[in-house]
């Protein structure tokens, strides 16, 4: 597959940027099956809130969550992103009472950071490349942020341009596959180690079950569904319905059991599942549905999320991956060149504080020495002030804007205040 063009356009309408002199980080810190345990993961789940989150992290001007069964990660800018760090870490410890905290994360920085997230957005850093589920969780966690108003003029523009990112790379690297999620594994992985299951128990229901009805359905099966719906799920109509206080006495019947629900405590113990009936249970909760000791049990084969992450990375990847990560990369280091330009950076908004303390100063000096007979007179000079500080400043923002073969964005805007001595304290 060629080289595909890149979206262009306007993001949207610049807002006003960090106090004079001061300009603010974009970091990305986070944990996911990559570099955390289910168990570390599942007690970020249980102990760090979002609210929890904030309230730890004074430091920081936006932040968003990204939270999924995989995953924990957090964007945020600042402009002492070290200060923020050490308190996030200090807070995640309290939570949680883990060792270690800073070795179980990762983090990015700048373009590094905004890569990170449009990469996951499309699928690149999912167990399954191009698991679905996990875009409209991106899209999810810009909207929830926006709305409890901790993400404004970095974070909102990135969590939109990270959706329309990976959805056009998912289309055009051709990773809309109904079979990438981690569902599917995990059924896929149910039907090569129990081909001849004749009762299987289903926790939860969504996209799962109807996967588990399709693939697994056979004249001789019998489903159990545990729900809260009154009726079965589409593809089960004939499967018995579960109510929650039932699963362990179903479970007894079952020789596959595959569970994907929100729970605070496993719904099966060691003690459910004991027995000399040969089963296989596939638990894909965060929390976990299903006690770890039940690993133990000599006739039980227990799969969690990180077994399904073994089990896809043994897999070959899709043929498009490298250039999907290559246009991935592209996108971020556009982006965040806009975000250099215009949110990232106090040098234009200095240069412009600088120049506007110019203009009053001039003005008032003017304003003393003239017989103004009316405020009118006042106003039409004001006015012409600011035309004259717009249209000198007009060329030199252009140049900071426009795209340059040699000069980076932050070597441009560093010339800018070193042309205009914008930084110094005088205001000369």
């Amino acid at each position: 597959m060629g080289v595909v063009s890149r979206s262009t356009g306007p993001y949207d309408t610049p807002e006003p940027i960090e106090e004079k002199g001061v300009a603010p980080e974009l970091v990305m810190i986070g944990a996911s099956y990559k570099s955390a345990d289910i168990a570390f993961r599942e007690s970020l789940a249980r102990a760090v809130s979002p609210g929890h989150v904030l309230r730890s992290l004074a430091s920081a001007k936006e932040v968003a969550l990204l939270s999924t069964c995989n995953r924990f990660e957090l964007y945020l800018t600042s402009t002492s992103p070290e200060e923020t760090l050490a308190a996030f870490y200090e807070a995640v410890a309290a939570k949680t009472g883990a060792k270690g905290v800073r070795e179980r994360f990762y983090q990015a920085r700048g373009a590094g950071a905004v890569n990170h997230l449009f990469r996951v957005a499309s699928g690149l850093e999912s167990v399954v490349v191009g698991e679905p589920q996990i875009l409209s969780q991106v899209r999810a966690a810009g909207i929830s942020s926006r709305k409890e108003g901790t993400a404004g003029a970095v974070l909102g523009p990135l969590f939109d341009r990270a959706y329309r990112v990976g959805t056009r790379i998912r289309g055009e690297f051709g990773f809309e596959r109904e079979d990438a999620s981690l569902s599917d594994m995990a059924v896929e992985a149910a039907v090569s180690l129990s081909p001849k299951s004749r009762t299987v128990m289903l926790i939860g229901t969504g996209k799962m079950a109807r996967l588990a009805a399709r693939k697994l359905a056979k004249p001789t099966t019998r489903f159990y569904v545990s729900t809260r719906r009154k009726v079965p799920p589409r593809g089960l109509q004939s499967a018995v319905i579960v109510p929650y206080s039932g699963i362990r006495k179903a479970a007894k019947k079952c020789d596959l059991i595959i569970s994907a629900t929100t729970v605070d405590r496993p719904l099966l113990m060691r003690n459910d599942l004991k027995g000399r009936s040969r089963k296989i249970v596939i638990d894909l909760g965060l929390p976990r549905n299903v006690s770890p000791d039940v690993r133990s049990l000599p006739n039980v084969r227990l799969f969690d999320l990180d077994d399904i992450a073994e089990i896809a990375a043994s897999r070959e990847p899709p043929v498009a991956v490298k250039e999907a990560e290559l246009e991935a990369s592209r996108e971020a280091h556009d982006f965040h060149d806009w975000l250099v330009q215009t949110r990232l950076s106090s040098a234009l908004a200095d240069l412009y504080s600088w120049a506007d303390a110019v203009r009053v100063e001039e003005l008032e000096h003017a304003f003393s020495r003239l017989d103004l007979k009316s405020d009118r007179d006042r106003r039409v000079l004001e006015a012409m002030g600011r035309r004259i500080v717009s249209k000198i400043l007009s060329r030199p923002t252009k140049f900071a804007r426009r795209k340059h073969d040699t000069l980076s964005e932050e070597k441009k805007l560093e010339l800018l205040k070193s042309v205009f001595g914008a930084e110094s304290s005088d205001g000369r």
